[in-house]
């Protein structure tokens, strides 16, 4: 019970402003097998952490959000 629950409330806690710049980061990347998010770009334009910002995307693509996406900093 509690594991759908929190499978249910997950996603309500995920940064909306960090994932909304990185979809945006998403569909501007070339549409490669995994296209990628640079991460510094992402903190630059948000004003979180790079950690902030990975932790973000790798939760949001636990519950299918960013599928085959890679993350990178240059």
């Amino acid at each position: 019970m509690f594991s759908l629950l929190e499978t249910t409330i997950r996603p309500l806690q995920l940064n909306s402003k960090v994932l909304e710049v990185a979809y945006e980061l998403y569909l501007e990347a070339p549409q490669a097998s995994h296209p990628g998010i640079n991460l510094q770009e992402l903190s630059r334009r948000t004003g979180a952490s790079l950690m902030e910002c990975r932790n973000a995307i790798v939760e949001a693509n636990q519950v299918g959000r960013f599928p085959n996406c890679s993350l990178y900093t240059t």
